[in-house]
């Protein structure tokens, strides 16, 4: 009888201390899907700035790209409101010459750079290939063959 009741005390025991493991796991896994739910609130937190940041630049890049373009039609109606005046204000052929001549300067400088690039580019190409005589990626392009000393005659 005594057997018996140790078998029971053992199975009551086990089961308590089972319990009592199970808990402590519990309490182990609640408490991280707690800091979880904080992780996703910060990350959800940072995408929306992200989204925000994002329209905010869109915004800038348009408006900047609208006042280029009010700023290019303003040079260009200066430009004009200054040629009507040169022509309705002065008979000197020779100023009106050279305003047109400026003008024609000015049209060119804008453009002669980008002339300039290209051609300079075209000169300037590197040469990463060897010639087709001595086949493509030669190991002796470029290397002069050295010249082997012959021995002195007569010994």
């Amino acid at each position: 009888m005594e057997a018996a009741n140790l078998d029971w005390s053992l199975v009551v025991l086990t089961f308590i201390v089972g319990c009592g493991v199970g808990a402590l796991i519990y309490h182990l896994v609640t408490m991280n899907s707690g800091d979880d739910s904080g992780l996703k609130d910060r990350m959800s937190q940072k995408e929306m700035d992200y989204d925000r940041l994002s329209e905010g630049v869109s915004e800038h890049f348009i408006r900047t790209d609208e006042l280029v373009n009010t700023l290019e039609k303003n040079y260009q109606n200066l430009f004009s409101h200054l040629r009507q005046g040169a022509d309705s204000f002065c008979d000197d052929k020779s100023l009106l010459k050279q305003i047109n001549r400026q003008k024609e300067t000015t049209e060119e400088q804008t453009e002669e750079p980008e002339v300039e690039k290209t051609e300079e580019a075209q000169s300037e190409q590197p040469m990463d290939y060897a010639p087709k005589s001595s086949g493509t990626l030669s190991e002796d392009f470029g290397l002069e063959k050295e010249k082997t000393p012959e021995p002195p005659k007569g010994l």
